[in-house]
């Protein structure tokens, strides 16, 4: 019986790093890393149009989980979030029975945007990983990147949300700190329905903890090769050209000044930040 590993994650958590990971030492898996990725035929100038195309007929936004599926989750149209579910999972399917795995791992920011509501109907059981990575360290990763926010996150004014807020008056530093938020609460909304078998949270900074990477892959219940101390070398924050990641104290501001927003019975579902200090882990004196 095949066994199907979703991940939850604002995104800029470490994603790449987790798929190296589970791709060395967990045997008979289909690891998917934000799938479908395009399968590009032209190169130059011609390849703009095909992702378009692609992206539009082929590998599509929904397939991926953003697009119409950010439209439907908000619209809480689920019956089309179910069919692009199924589609998904045919595929899915497909490729693991041809080469004869057992485990789907799925380490996309995009599950818990929507295709969430469809896989919880199609499948009678899946498992969650909740891969974490600092509030303030994430969001200013993204920021530093300049990307388009609606393209890959819900509305936060969105009724079908855990934490509704008007998007009209939030900066683009609170947004990503509401999509942070969100994700933290939706997985804690999921993980002990009917849906869920097993779940850990992983967190980015202890990716390269050998000793922690194994007790995570027990949790999960998964069987894998031993990660051994001098195997993981992996870095969990390259940056490719972008400034660097640093926090400063104008953004532990932000983040007090957003947090303070925030219901408090909200805030203390999100295991991360029953016991969270930003000054004492970023080491920046009040």
């Amino acid at each position: 019986m095949n066994r199907y590993i979703f991940t939850v994650t604002a995104g800029r958590s470490g994603q790449n790093t987790l798929t190296k990971l589970m791709e060395t030492y967990v045997e008979n898996s289909y690891v998917a890393f934000e799938q479908p990725q395009i399968n590009y035929v032209f190169r130059g100038i011609m390849s703009n149009v095909e992702r378009r195309f692609r992206r539009k007929f082929v590998e599509t936004h929904e397939l991926l989980g953003r697009g119409k599926i950010l439209a439907s989750f908000e619209n809480g149209n689920t019956e089309y979030i179910e069919l692009i579910a199924k589609q998904k999972l045919n595929t899915i399917n497909k490729k693991m029975k041809k080469n004869n795995q057992q485990i789907y791992i799925d380490v996309s920011k995009y599950f818990a945007r929507g295709l969430h509501v469809g896989f919880q109907n199609i499948l009678p059981k899946f498992s969650l990983i909740h891969l974490v990575r600092d509030p303030i360290l994430n969001m200013r990763s993204f920021l530093n990147r300049n990307k388009n926010f609606y393209l890959d996150n819900n509305s936060p004014g969105a009724k079908t949300n855990q934490l509704i807020m008007d998007p009209q008056k939030m900066t683009a530093s609170e947004l990503y700190l509401w999509a942070w938020c969100e994700m933290a609460l939706r997985y804690e909304d999921m993980k002990n329905t009917e849906y869920v078998d097993r779940y850990v949270e992983i967190h980015t900074s202890k990716l390269n903890n050998y000793n922690y990477i194994n007790k995570c892959l027990g949790d999960l219940n998964i069987e894998h090769a031993k990660v051994m101390k001098n195997d993981i070398r992996l870095n969990t924050n390259k940056e490719s050209g972008y400034k660097k990641t640093e926090v400063k104290k104008s953004d532990i501001d932000i983040f007090e000044k957003f947090i303070n927003k925030v219901p408090n019975n909200i805030v203390s579902r999100i295991l991360y930040l029953r016991s969270y200090d930003p000054y004492l882990v970023h080491n920046i004196q009040q």
